[in-house]
């Protein structure tokens, strides 16, 4: 049987004549505050760390489509695409355009990313290029509105307002140009 008395509660043990009774610890208010503030910061750093992991693997997941074939692409994104300008390919659900290599039309080479809410390392097109210097360090180079930084084995080309500094576009490039 459980009585509850303020912040703590007795349990009376009824069975074979025992009137055996236990409290449970009792738990101030600022305590309880403490635990729930730390089991935030828990929460918020566990979410931002998820929220980083899934960014990362959202943009590995765009690199690893660099080099594959249509029929490979097609397989992998689980969606048959429609025909875009200059040979290349949109597919609507996974938010990109693709564009193959020049010399055989056969393998990805260039991947326009169209979801807004991309970002790399918490920096989102519409924001000025200063910010994507900031995580991206240098680039390559950055001529007439278009910066290419190299990021791993790959290129992100850049596109950005060269009077407002604000970016627009965002393309993956197997190889630099």
């Amino acid at each position: 049987m459980l009585e509850i008395s303020g912040c703590s509660i007795k349990e009376t043990d009824r069975t074979a004549g025992s009137t055996k009774e236990s409290t449970a610890p009792s738990i101030t208010q600022t305590e309880a505050a403490k635990e729930s503030s730390t089991a935030e910061a828990i929460t918020t750093e566990e979410a931002i760390t998820t929220a980083t992991e899934n960014e990362s693997a959202r943009l590995d997941g765009y690199i690893g489509l660099l080099g594959l074939t249509k029929e490979e692409l097609v397989k992998n994104l689980g969606e048959e695409p429609e025909k875009i300008d200059e040979g290349g390919l949109e597919f609507k659900k996974a938010g990109i355009r693709i564009w193959f290599d020049q010399t055989n039309y056969k393998t990805v080479e260039q991947i326009f990313v169209m979801n807004p809410d991309f970002d790399i390392h918490g920096v989102k097109l519409g924001e000025k290029i200063d910010k994507f210097k900031e995580v991206l360090k240098d680039p390559v180079s950055d001529r007439n509105g278009d910066a290419h930084f190299k990021y791993n084995d790959i290129y992100l080309s850049i596109n950005y307002d060269t009077n407002t500094q604000v970016t627009y576009g965002l393309y993956l490039l197997k190889n630099d140009f």
